[in-house]
């Protein structure tokens, strides 16, 4: 055999080792981008994100603010479609000098692990469309800028909520954006996203349901008394929705003289923490017992692994205790959507003489309103199921005139349908020749999109009266904190008057009753504040708060 013949390129590669390295290198290289590149070709992402999202969890789903109205999944319900393009079609029409809201919410919730469904979602999104429109349409909120609204996802249980307030921020300046909205559930992660946007955009956060007593106070704290500086919110405290509930107990008769809390013990909640905190104490009273019984839910379970099947097995332990205590009234200390594991273990478990099980509830419970399992157990007559709400469509009467809280829903409830005003059976008046809405009346049995509509509408009273907030909206926190006494906002779940910690003052709530055939209704209208708040005070008067 012939010598072997050296390739002289290759000796001098040998000769020079650092060269060898370099060619080395450039040749991984492009073997690597030209293999994303090919891999990229024959197997494209299945989900593309528009303008100010990234694809990110599993399942794959878009996280950050949604410029384009693209779907955020894959898999979108055609009515999230259709709101996505109702969201579009109002931008696109606004013409001149605008200020952006931006409602920031989890909007791709997995089923069987998020506690919220699309189906709440809805009246979230249409209660901010709502606002939006009255605001560019008619004289209410006044006139100038223009409004936009953009929809903002956290994610699956808000994991990418760091994610989000990043593209929020990338955004704020070429969109004017002036507030953040929304929220959603009262979590840690919601908690951080709210501190983030205050710390790094300086712009006022408003919160339409969130609830938990710590959600305004900063994480970053030890001691947990700083407050998020830019937080505010529409909706009563948990500590207002105990004191809601306990007033309403004690007007029951016969008087109760048991009760037990079923309360979750889960971490990373606020809302069930401390909704569990204050039941265990503010529900004692003399000739009453109080008896606690504590579940966990889950919080890292993986898509499809089964929630309500790991709560009914808890429930089903729990039962033989809960017969043993013997209460008049459970109050259900958890998630609503939690609540239809609990009715299903009561239904189906063993009788121990008690016929009817009394269940009142915090204001979560809204997501149990087309539970089957709820519903199916009210159809029994096995338990009768009560929650405080923090806003109910029909918590001002229909007496008409009625009060002048009554008049601004009713103006919300217009804008809202599509219809004449309920009480005058006037037409829906805009300033320009626009179409109108046309949501279904049904949507807002939760009262969500009475507070999403409340909340924006705060955003956009502030960035209408800061004369320079489309360049400097963090001007606008101040203005939030006058909106008080004789300068409250006309809401449509009550006259809107904010403290010095941006909690409501003088806000009602309303203690719902519901159906089997899912209706709800208000059984009571509670004022935890103390008197009840329903027009703006005589000159030099009182009976608002913060006169």
């Amino acid at each position: 055999m012939p010598p072997a013949v050296g390739n002289p390129r290759f000796g001098r590669l040998r000769r020079h080792p650092v060269l060898s390295v370099v060619a080395a290198l450039v040749i991984l290289s492009g073997l690597l981008l030209g293999g994303r590149w090919g891999y990229g070709r024959l197997f494209p992402p299945s989900l593309t994100c528009g303008t100010g999202m990234t694809a990110t969890g599993t399942p794959l789903a878009c996280a950050g603010v949604n410029i384009d109205s693209a779907p955020f999944t894959s898999h979108e319900p055609a009515r999230m479609r259709e709101l996505e393009k109702l969201v579009k079609s109002a931008n696109d029409g606004v013409k001149g000098p605008y200020t952006s809201i931006v409602l920031m919410l989890d909007l791709s919730p997995i089923s069987d692990v998020d506690t919220l469904t699309y189906d709440s979602l809805y009246p979230n999104i249409e209660g901010a469309l709502t606002a939006v429109w009255r605001a560019n349409n008619t004289a209410a909120y006044g006139s100038t800028p223009a409004i936009k609204l953009y929809l903002a996802n956290m994610g699956s249980q808000y994991g990418s909520w760091a994610e989000t307030v990043a593209r929020v921020k990338e955004h704020a300046s070429a969109e004017h954006i002036s507030a953040v909205v929304g929220l959603g559930q009262s979590t840690e992660q919601t908690r951080q996203a709210a501190a983030a946007i205050s710390a790094q955009l300086h712009i006022p956060v408003i919160g339409s349901t969130v609830t938990g007593n710590s959600m305004n106070t900063d994480p970053g704290d030890p001691a947990g008394k700083k407050q998020i500086v830019d937080m505010f919110r529409v909706s009563p405290t948990n500590s207002d929705s105990v004191t809601a509930a306990n007033q309403y107990v004690s007007t029951l008769h016969p008087a109760v003289g048991s009760l037990a809390v079923v309360a979750d013990s889960v971490t990373g909640d606020d809302y069930t923490q401390t909704l569990a905190v204050d039941a265990k104490s503010r529900f004692r009273a003399p000739n009453r017992t109080v008896t606690v019984l504590p579940y966990t839910s889950p919080n890292d379970l993986p898509a499809g692994s089964g929630r309500q099947d790991y709560l009914v097995q808890q429930f089903n332990l729990m039962h033989a205790n809960l017969c043993q205590a013997a209460p008049s009234v459970v109050y259900f200390a958890g998630r609503g959507r939690d609540l239809g594991a609990f009715v299903e273990n009561w239904v189906q478990g063993p009788p121990c003489g008690i016929a009817q099980l009394h269940i009142l509830a915090g204001d979560d419970a809204s997501e149990s309103i087309h539970d089957k399992a709820v519903l199916n157990g009210i159809a029994s007559g096995r338990v009768t199921v009560a929650y405080t709400a923090l806003a109910s469509p029909d918590e001002w009467g229909k007496e008409c005139p009625g009060s002048d809280a009554k008049h601004n829903y009713d103006q919300f409830w217009t804008a809202f349908t599509g219809r004449p005003d309920p009480c005058t059976g006037q037409p829906l008046t805009a300033d320009k020749d626009v179409a109108t809405l046309s949501f279904d009346p049904a949507d807002l049995g939760s009262g969500q999109a009475m507070l999403t509509h409340d909340a924006a509408v705060a955003g956009i009273s502030a960035a209408r009266r800061d004369a320079v907030g489309l360049k400097n909206p963090g001007l606008e926190t101040g203005i939030l904190h006058q909106f008080y006494c004789a300068q409250m906002l006309p809401g449509a779940s009550g006259w809107l008057s904010f403290g010095s910690d941006g909690n409501p003052a003088g806000k009602p709530t309303p203690v719902v009753q519901l159906g089997a055939d899912g209706s709800a209704r208000t059984a009571a209208l509670t004022w935890p504040d103390g008197s009840p708040n329903l027009s703006l005070p005589q000159r030099g008067g009182k009976g608002a708060p913060g006169c």
